[in-house]
């Protein structure tokens, strides 16, 4: 009785972790993120084969992706974003957090952590990925954090 207990934990605690992991094509290019107890590690390649560890953390999350070809034509490249949780403390009781864009370029690249304690929206611009708090706040009391991404640039707080 007790080895079929345990065996149903077993699979239970396996199927949990095949919950947490991902797989997505993005054209030529796959992104994985797998479970490895206790942190999920992020992977970039043309095939499980040959690929690119690109990211570790705790609770790996895709924010957004600019890799149909109109994002990639407004933004002169193709990237996606990613968040995991950050390492630096919050005065705010909110859980911190550290945003990253993996750019899809021939040399892939790995840019970041913007780190914030509040969740951010992601847009595309004319040329960047524009990460921003709570786009929808009225008032103007707390400006709220924002970045952009520009290619070749990494994060920067103008357009310019």
């Amino acid at each position: 009785m007790m080895r079929r207990v345990l065996i149903a934990a077993l699979c239970l605690a396996g199927n949990t972790a095949l919950a947490e992991e991902a797989h997505v094509v993005i054209g030529p290019e796959q992104m994985w993120i797998e479970f490895i107890d206790p942190i999920e590690i992020m992977w970039v390649g043309p095939n499980a084969y040959e690929r690119t560890q690109v990211l570790s953390g705790s609770s790996i999350e895709i924010v957004g992706f600019a890799t149909d070809p109109d994002d990639a034509a407004i933004l002169g490249a193709r990237a996606f974003v990613a968040v995991t949780m950050g390492t630096h403390s919050c005065d705010n009781l909110k859980d911190p957090l550290a945003y990253y864009v993996i750019a899809l370029t021939p040399a892939l690249a790995t840019e970041g952590p913007f780190t914030t304690c509040g969740e951010v929206a992601m847009s595309v611009t004319n040329g960047a990925i524009f990460l921003e708090e709570d786009p929808m706040r009225m008032s103007t009391e707390d400006g709220g954090q924002f970045i952009f991404w520009v290619p070749g640039r990494g994060f920067t707080d103008r357009m310019e």
